[in-house]
């Protein structure tokens, strides 16, 4: 009997072993579970309110409003240069001047057959009066005097011309010839460019002509000009679209009073067609899209939540979103593309907690003390 109660004993006792250690199994596995997870670094950044447009983006060189060849209409050797490349010059300044004797020698000749023949028909005008002449020989005198009036007014022209002057103000770009030079008729002598008035002209696609219109805004940016924005309006759009290439012309103009532009400069444009004001952006970084279907990661209580979203227009760096989202939101913007739907997340990037802050000055206050101390 005795035996038998040992066999008891030891039979509940084992049994009882089997089911602690069935019931700390799963437990311990749970704990290994907790500890074997972690949270993935991110960085984050604020959902906020802003305007965002839809732009149209080409590119085009800069060319002057104003601009101008100047060349001479006399032939002869240059004899002057008043200007360099580089200087500015105001409308009516001369900047060369051509030999001019020959062309004064004629303004004398002219001026000295035009006063034989006044002379001429004043005498013949007096004998008309007594009709000692027939009217035929007076009316062949007055077209004499007509053509050498006309004659004295050319050598006067060529005597002018003698001398080129600038028919804008601007800046001379170019100059062709030097003090010496002999020059030919219609022979190009500078070049003259009007820095202040700028445009440039882009080709955009016909499926675009009903987004365009006169006065339209537009941006410009220039690789020289780095961090600086300058606006430009549409001037002037071609009635007619370009059977070959699909395009149509379109003439931007904007202004240049500080003179920071140069022509032939190279711009990258961004038409303005549309704008939404007060509308929702993030980062088009924190953006994911898979299969047409777009998405962004927030971050609540250190846990990615994953919400659906629909872009709207896209400006630079910034989307504009709808959705179940609101401003001020923590939006993932690196590190998103390890998440999924609950996973902890530690953010890099964030700012420390107003107990934070005091905590870490307590420790330093501490630190201090203690160094005093041992002091």
């Amino acid at each position: 009997m005795l035996n038998l109660n040992k066999n008891l004993l030891i039979t509940s006792v084992i049994a009882a072993s089997l089911m602690l250690t069935g019931c700390s199994e799963p437990q311990a596995k749970q704990e290994e579970k907790k500890e074997a997870e972690y949270a993935i670094p991110v960085t984050v950044a604020s959902i906020e309110r802003g305007n965002v447009s839809s732009n149209f983006h080409t590119t085009a060189t800069l060319e002057s409003r104003n601009e101008a060849d100047i060349i001479t209409r006399v032939t002869g050797i240059v004899e002057q240069l008043t200007v360099e490349e580089g200087d500015f010059v105001e409308k009516g300044q001369v900047l060369a001047k051509i030999d001019p004797r020959r062309y004064q020698l004629a303004l004398d000749k002219a001026n000295a057959e035009l006063a034989g023949i006044e002379q001429e028909l004043q005498r013949l005008s007096q004998m008309a009066e007594k009709q000692l002449v027939s009217a035929q020989a007076s009316d062949k005198l007055k077209y004499q005097y007509q053509a050498a009036q006309a004659a004295r007014e050319l050598a006067a022209l060529d005597l002018k011309d003698s001398q080129i002057v600038a028919p804008i103000s601007g800046y001379i770009s170019k100059r062709y010839v030097k003090a010496g030079h002999f020059t030919q008729g219609y022979q190009k002598l500078f070049h003259i460019v009007d820095q202040s008035s700028l445009q440039a002209v882009v080709y955009l696609p016909e499926h675009q002509l009903g987004n365009i219109e006169l006065e339209q805004a537009a941006t410009m940016h220039f690789t020289a000009r780095k961090g600086q924005t300058f606006a430009a309006q549409v001037r002037s759009i071609s009635p007619i679209v370009d059977s070959r290439s699909g395009t149509f012309k379109v003439i931007l103009s904007l202004e240049n009073d500080n003179l920071q532009l140069k022509p032939g400069m190279f711009a990258q444009i961004a038409l303005t067609f549309d704008t939404h004001e007060n509308t929702l952006t993030i980062p088009s970084d924190a953006i994911i899209t898979l299969d047409n279907q777009s998405k962004v990661y927030l971050v609540k209580d250190n846990k990615a939540v994953e919400v659906l979203i629909d872009k709207g227009y896209v400006q630079e760096q910034l989307t504009e979103v709808s959705g179940e989202l609101a401003e001020g939101d923590m939006v993932v913007i690196n590190g998103h593309h390890n998440l999924k739907a609950d996973s902890l997340v530690e953010v890099l990037n964030a700012e420390p907690s107003l107990d934070e802050v005091l905590s870490d000055d307590e420790v330093s206050t501490d630190k201090k003390t203690a160094i005093a101390k041992n002091h």
